[in-house]
Parts: structure tokens; C-alpha cells; sequence
């Protein structure tokens, strides 16, 4: 009997203790020390029990103390196998801890606002990130679920109620952009992304949503239509001719003025090859079309440009003037080629009547001018005229003779031009001509300019030459353009050309006035002229253009004081 009452000691007092371990485990203090103080009271009435036994004054009943035993090792059983099942509870807790710890980091730090909203349209979840987006804190938005509502823009604002409404209704995922006026009156452009939120049953539990700040991307789409629609307006509203191909020469893009010049739909063109469907094989000048194409896209950069004649559609011919380049992508690398023309083809029927209408002045005029040149020589030989008849006669003469000197120069000009002139240089003194020009440049004047006429340095009198291989008419018309311009910007002050000998030899032609900033970029071009009423703007150019026949170069400095215009001609003929 006493055996079993100490072995219900032994079982109650580790119950007791094993509860005070679970302590730590479970974080349950006062309960297990509860459950630890009333089995170290049934310890205690064992023991009383077993004393009382040992000194005669009670006899302890067999059936009870079994029956205190078998409850005893029940206790100590339970509590062992509760003590696992606490372990595994506090394990699972603590992982639940850490997964929302993470769950608060992922959802509390986003970048974005996220928001969780039950069925019923109230907040159950929303990021700290509304503040920076909204200027509201989360407890505004847990307090009023029409906070969201009143911050949309008025004209957003329907639209939104809408979208809420279905969202309640466990709608689709939903993806749209709308404004809101933040807390401090600033407009901002989110991007509203939501998805409807459901358990592992399928019941809807409300609607998780994402919203981000999208003003930079709204305002570079805005940006976007901006370039497209001034594209649209440059390109399609224009009256060039846009072409664009891919670097083997195949149509991609041609605009809707290129359609209707050549009469045909981008569906018929686009993948074709532009050379010999839009374009010739060849440009005005005979160079290739094709070899131009292949080395732009070869060279992967540059541009170029030329006249051609296309054949459109309906038969008709048309001249267009084309500028030809590369195209680079984001990357700076070769993408495509751009053409764009120009249709010059009136401008081509105004300069093909102008060449016929001089072509016309210059051989049909000759005949009946040599008429008017001769008529009054003849006139002169008859004796019953006075001296002042004879004079009015010379100066008539003169004034035929002068005009038909202007034909053969604008004759020549234009064969210079055309490149039709049949270069034919003989010996010719090439001092003795510029002594003539300055002469007659000289006294044409009123009041006369001198011109002064030096050779290496010394004064070049009538008995001093320079032979070169030349045309005499072709080098007085040059030499005389060149100083009558001298003179008439000198401003009467005199004007020097001095020609130093050797091969080749060396014209400068000095003044002491500088030229307008504005011509001397294009001084020797056509039609060049700057202060002077009367000017063709031709002299300058005819100038070149004789230099330039006889393999010689010439070139102008100017400054404050003063002009030098430099011919330089060799010495034997020309290279060919």
C-alpha cells in the first residue's frame, strides 16, 4: 500500500514540475502555475495520507489509492503529451509572426499604394505609401471609404464611382489610368491596376488594388501625340515627296503627296524596290541611282543630292530634285535611307524658255545689229554732212559696236556655262591686254580713276610684255570686269594691278576698300552684287568662269584695308 501511495508522490510532484518547464514553452505563466500548485497540493495530501499510514491512525482504502495512482500517471501522460504539442504550436506561431513581419515589410514599404477593400467597399488594408501619393495618412482612408471617391478629379469622377461599383460586385481585373487632386491641390495621374481577392473557397472577400504615380509618362505620351501629330502635319500635309526605304532600297513609307504625284497606294509600293519603280536608274547627269543608294547605306551615313526625270503614272513626265541621307536609329546605327523631292519641273520648263529666249537674243540679234553697226560707216563716207552729223554717226556706230561686244560676251558666258565652249589659247600678251583694260576702264569714269599697271614691282610700259597661251578677247573681258569693279568700289581713290611674271603668273588687283560682309561668302556666284543699283551681278562670275577656262584659279582677301582680287593663269596652255 505505501508503495503505491509513494509511486503517486513521485508521478504528482514530476507532473508538477514538468508543468513549471512548460512555462517558458507556452508563455502561459499563471496557468501552468495554478495547474503546478494543485498537483504539489495532491502531493501533499499523499504524503499526510502515507504518514498517518506509517503511525497506525488510518489504514489507507486499496481501490481509492489505485484509482489516485492510475489518475496520477494520466496527469504526468497528458502533460508530457502536451508539452510537444505546445512546441509545435509556439514553432508554428513563431513562423506566423515572421510571415506577417514580411508580409507587413512587402506590403508597408511598396513604392506604390495598395489597398485591400472588403465587399462592402470598406478599407481593410492600406499601405502608408497613400500619404506620399494622396498627402492623407491610412487612418483617413480606414475612416472614410469615400476618401478615395472625393479625391478623383470631378471630371474622373463618375467614371471611378462606376468602377467601384463593379469592383464591389467581384468584377474582372481592371486595369485604367485617372487623375486625383492630392491633399495640397496638386494634380496627379495614377495608374489604377485591381483584382478581385477570394479564400480557398471561392467566396469573394473584396478587391486588392495597385495604384502608382504616372505624371512622367503621362506627360511623355503626351509629349509623344505632340511629335506625332507636328510629324503628321510636316510629313503628310507637305508638298515634298517623303520617301522612306530600308537600307537595300525598298520601300517602307511614302507620304500622301508622294501618292499622289506618282498615282499609286502604299499597298503597291511598300516591300518594292524604289530604283526603277519610283525612281530612274540613272539622275539628270547620267551617275547611278542605284550606287548611290549602296553607298550611303554602305557608308552608313551622309547625304547626297540630284535632279531626276520620272515617268508617273498617267504617262506624264516630271523633274524632281532630290535630297538623299541616311537614317540612324536610338542606337546611332544605320536604319534606313530618307528621299525627299522636290517636283522642280516647272521650275525646269522656266529655265529651259530662258535658255531658248537667250539663245534666241544672242544669234538673232547679231545679224540685224551688224546692220545698225554698219549702216552709219557707210553714211560717214558721204560728203555733204557736217562734222556734228559725222560725230552723232560715230557715236552711233560705237554704241552698235559696244552692244555687239556684250552679245559675244553673254555668248561666251553661256558656252562657259553649258560647258559647249571650244577653248582655242594663242600666244597673246597678256600685259598688253591689262594695260588696255585699265585704259579704258580708267577713262570711262567721271571723273576719271587711274589705274596703275605695275610689272614685277616697276611701272609696265607700252614696251614691256608677257606672253602667255590665252584667248585675247576672253582675258580683256575678264581683266576689264574685274578692275571696272575695282574702280567702282574704290571710291575714286586710285586702283593698282599688278602682275608679277614666272608659270604660272600672278594678276593681284588692289583697292582700298574692303567688300559687304554679305557677298563675300559667294563672291564669284551668280548674280553677286551688293551696293550698286546697275549690277548684273555677273561681272565676278563671267570672271571665274574665263579664269577657270584657261586652267587658272582666282581668289579674293578682303579686309579694313582694303580688297585684293588674285588671278593666277599658267604660263603654256592649259591641261586639258
Amino acid at each position: 500500500m505505501d508503495l503505491i501511495i509513494i509511486a503517486s508522490i513521485a508521478l504528482q510532484l514530476a507532473a508538477a514540475v514538468l508543468a513549471l518547464f512548460l512555462i517558458p514553452e507556452t508563455g502561459r505563466r499563471l496557468s501552468w502555475i495554478l495547474i503546478a500548485a494543485g498537483l504539489v497540493g495532491m502531493v501533499h495530501r499523499r504524503v499526510h495520507t502515507l504518514y498517518m499510514s506509517w503511525q497506525g491512525a488510518v489504514v489507507p482504502d486499496l481501490a481509492f489509492e489505485l484509482i489516485g495512482l492510475l489518475v496520477s500517471i494520466i496527469i504526468l501522460l497528458g502533460i508530457l503529451q502536451i508539452r510537444p504539442i505546445f512546441r509545435r504550436l509556439k514553432a508554428a506561431n513563431e513562423e506566423l509572426a515572421r510571415s506577417e513581419e514580411r508580409f507587413r515589410t512587402v506590403s508597408d514599404f511598396t513604392y506604390d499604394w495598395e489597398y485591400w477593400r472588403d465587399p462592402e467597399g470598406k478599407f481593410v488594408y492600406t499601405s502608408p505609401s497613400c500619404l506620399r501619393i494622396t498627402g492623407y495618412p491610412r487612418t483617413a482612408f480606414m475612416e472614410d471609404p469615400h476618401l478615395l471617391t472625393k479625391l478623383v478629379h470631378p471630371e474622373d469622377r463618375q467614371l471611378i464611382r462606376a468602377h467601384l461599383m463593379q469592383e464591389r460586385k467581384g468584377a474582372d481585373s481592371v486595369s485604367m489610368d485617372f487623375r486625383i487632386v492630392s491633399k495640397d491641390g496638386v494634380e496627379h495621374w495614377l495608374s489604377h491596376r485591381c483584382v478581385p481577392v477570394t479564400n480557398d473557397r471561392g467566396e469573394f472577400l473584396g478587391t486588392r488594388a495597385s495604384n502608382r504615380i504616372i505624371d512622367q509618362r503621362v506627360e511623355a505620351e503626351n509629349r509623344l501625340r505632340e511629335s506625332r501629330r507636328l510629324y503628321r502635319d510636316l510629313v503628310e500635309q507637305s508638298h515634298f515627296i517623303v520617301l522612306e526605304t530600308d537600307l537595300e532600297g525598298r520601300v517602307l513609307f511614302i507620304n500622301r503627296f508622294g501618292q499622289g504625284f506618282y498615282g499609286a497606294a502604299p499597298e503597291e509600293l511598300k516591300g518594292r524596290e524604289a530604283v526603277g519603280l519610283l525612281l530612274p536608274e540613272e539622275d539628270v547627269e547620267g551617275g547611278g541611282l542605284r550606287a548611290r543608294f549602296a553607298g550611303l547605306a554602305e557608308k552608313g551615313e551622309g547625304h547626297t543630292f540630284t535632279e531626276v526625270e520620272v515617268l508617273r503614272r498617267n504617262e506624264t513626265k516630271a523633274f524632281l530634285s532630290l535630297a538623299i541621307s541616311v537614317l540612324v536609329n536610338e542606337m546611332g546605327r544605320p536604319s534606313g535611307i530618307l528621299c525627299v523631292g522636290v517636283d522642280v519641273t516647272a521650275r525646269k520648263a522656266a529655265e529651259k524658255l530662258k535658255e531658248d529666249v537667250e539663245r534666241i537674243v544672242r544669234h538673232d540679234l547679231k545679224s540685224p545689229l551688224m546692220g545698225i553697226i554698219g549702216l552709219p560707216r557707210l553714211m560717214r563716207e558721204e560728203e555733204n554732212l557736217t562734222d556734228r552729223q559725222k560725230e552723232m554717226l560715230r557715236v552711233v556706230e560705237e554704241a552698235g559696236m559696244q552692244m555687239m561686244d556684250l552679245i559675244n560676251q553673254s555668248l561666251t558666258l553661256y558656252k562657259l556655262e553649258s560647258g559647249t565652249y571650244n577653248h582655242q589659247p594663242v600666244p597673246v600678251d597678256w600685259l598688253g591686254i591689262i594695260r588696255r583694260a585699265a585704259r579704258d576702264t580708267g577713262m570711262q569714269r567721271e571723273p576719271a580713276c587711274p589705274v596703275e599697271v605695275t610689272l614685277d614691282g616697276a611701272e609696265a610700259g607700252d614696251g614691256r610684255e608677257l606672253i602667255i597661251q590665252g584667248e585675247g578677247t576672253l582675258l580683256y573681258g575678264m581683266v576689264a570686269n574685274l578692275l571696272k569693279n575695282a574702280v567702282e568700289a574704290s571710291g575714286g581713290e586710285p586702283v593698282r594691278a599688278d602682275l608679277r611674271s614666272g608659270d604660272p603668273c600672278v594678276l593681284e588687283i588692289r583697292n582700298s576698300q574692303p567688300v559687304p560682309p554679305e557677298v563675300r561668302q559667294n563672291f564669284f556666284d551668280k548674280y553677286s552684287t551688293a551696293g550698286k543699283g546697275s549690277g548684273t551681278g555677273l561681272g565676278t562670275y563671267s570672271a571665274r568662269l574665263a579664269v577657270e577656262a584657261h586652267g587658272g584659279t582666282i581668289d579674293m582677301d578682303t579686309g579694313e584695308t582694303g580688297t585684293v582680287v588674285r588671278v593666277t593663269l599658267p604660263r603654256g596652255n592649259p591641261p586639258l
